[in-house]
């Protein structure tokens, strides 16, 4: 009769699965506070621009200067396997924000009239001349 192989303590391993599971799960709610510059949303509200990425936030009817050209709001699809494609990609306007650098923070506008804040990817804590203005809201 031949001896079975010791078992492997599996334990640590379902640990790490189950702590990255956890962190995924996360990373997908994960909100916004009124001091950063994150969204939050299962397809995020992302804008390309003059080779820079924006990201969406929920302030819309801030003040707004003069158009910037055109921008791309990206594809997204949040729920893939479903039968339904999902939004494609929308073309909109982009204009400068009263008071803030486009580097920072422009507006957009899908539907005339309406304009929402997106703000550069990069940009982690809100300036005080952008908090002012979402303050606001």
């Amino acid at each position: 009769m031949k001896a079975s192989p010791s078992r492997v303590d599996r334990g640590p391993v379902r640990t790490l699965l189950a702590a990255a599971l956890a962190m995924l799960s996360v990373g997908c709610t994960a909100g916004s506070s009124d001091d950063t510059a994150r969204p939050e949303a299962s397809c995020a509200y992302v804008v390309d621009h003059d080779g820079r990425t924006y990201l969406g936030r929920d302030e819309t009817g801030i003040p707004v200067g003069k158009p910037l050209g055109g921008a791309t709001r990206a594809a997204c699809d949040d729920t893939p396997g479903d039968g339904d494609a999902g939004e494609g990609p929308a073309l909109m306007t982009a204009f400068t924000v009263r008071g803030v650098d486009p580097g920072v923070a422009i507006a957009v506008a899908e539907d005339p009239g309406e304009y929402r804040l997106v703000v550069a990817d990069t940009v982690r804590e809100l300036p005080p001349e952008l908090k002012k203005l979402t303050d606001r809201f």
